[in-house]
């Protein structure tokens, strides 16, 4: 007798490499800085009210007028960079510039992504560009190497959660921009450069009226995962029955509710959310870590509206 073989769904072809790696990462401890040091870092104790369209246009242009400054001055005088002969800036860290400035709210604007992706995508390009390059005939596979260097490129920043847009212009630039195929692997760190002055910048110009990063790594728990009691160890009735009933109802209780304890905030898997409620939960989870801290300022509130 013949079985024929399932082919798995296509929700089924999935890998999320945060399910691996998360678990080895420390926890944020930005709630023990500071508050100056913290807050430009992107805490809040209460989440930051947004400011109307006016002002983030306002502040987007400072902060890309700040940051691309910034990069461009670094370029130009320094005597390393220079030696390299590079362009007067790399031009993907100016869509990096719109993200980190005006779109401060997306996950593509994020550190893990603005960074990562970015350094990524530079990688990819010049490893590609390096294989091509191999050809003689090189000059008129230009065309076919970028296409292949952000197809790659995007693949990647896929599988380690790092998407940003201009990481995939950046390894496109690295195989068909000759002055910058022509760095070689000096590109990865001129792109890093400018994205941590970038980011540098962000953090700093996006925090005096906004708040910027939602998260350095991701909105999701990080670190091993306290289990709870064991029902069936502690519990002290002997009827098998009656304690299996109790430990279904936990695991039932587990997948259908959201947990918030003063260390994390635990959420069904699949379960998404806003960045407003997400926000909404930190504010819980951090009154939970600081109940005093937070009825003085309660009481400090209502003196001073008396």
């Amino acid at each position: 007798m013949i079985h024929s073989m399932k082919l798995p769904s296509a929700q089924e072809i999935d890998f999320d490499i945060d399910r691996y790696l998360n678990r080895y990462l420390p926890r944020s401890q930005l709630h023990r800085l500071p508050r100056p040091i913290s807050r430009f870092l992107g805490y809040r104790h209460v989440p930051q009210p947004e400011v109307g369209n006016l002002l983030v246009c306002a502040w987007a242009f400072v902060g890309a007028f700040t940051g691309l400054i910034l990069v461009m001055g670094v370029f130009k005088t320094s005597e390393t960079i220079q030696s390299h002969h590079p362009p007067i800036i790399v031009a993907s860290l100016g869509a990096t510039a719109i993200l980190d400035y005006q779109t401060i709210q997306s996950p593509l604007a994020q550190p893990r992504s603005s960074i990562l992706g970015q350094v990524l995508g530079a990688v990819v390009g010049v490893g590609i560009t390096k294989l091509f390059m191999l050809r003689s005939d090189f000059e008129s596979l230009r065309w076919i190497a970028g296409a292949v260097c952000t197809a790659l490129a995007s693949a990647v920043m896929g599988l380690t959660n790092t998407v940003h847009p201009p990481g995939g212009a950046t390894a496109l630039l690295a195989a068909v921009d000759p002055t910058i195929s022509a760095m070689g692997w000096f590109f990865v760190p001129l792109v890093l450069i400018g994205s941590l002055l970038l980011l540098g910048c962000a953090v700093v110009v996006n925090n005096i009226q906004r708040q910027f990063p939602m998260f350095w790594w991701t909105p999701r728990d990080v670190g091993k995962q306290r289990k709870g009691p064991d029902i069936e160890k502690s519990s002290e009735v002997p009827e098998e029955p009656q304690v299996r009933r109790r430990s279904r109802a936990v695991e039932l209780l587990r997948e259908n509710a959201i947990i918030i304890t003063p260390q994390n905030v635990v959420i069904p898997e699949g379960f998404m959310l806003g960045l407003e409620e997400k926000g909404i939960l930190e504010v819980l989870r951090d009154r939970l870590r600081n109940p005093v801290e937070y009825d003085s300022s309660v009481e400090d509130h209502s003196s001073s509206d008396s």
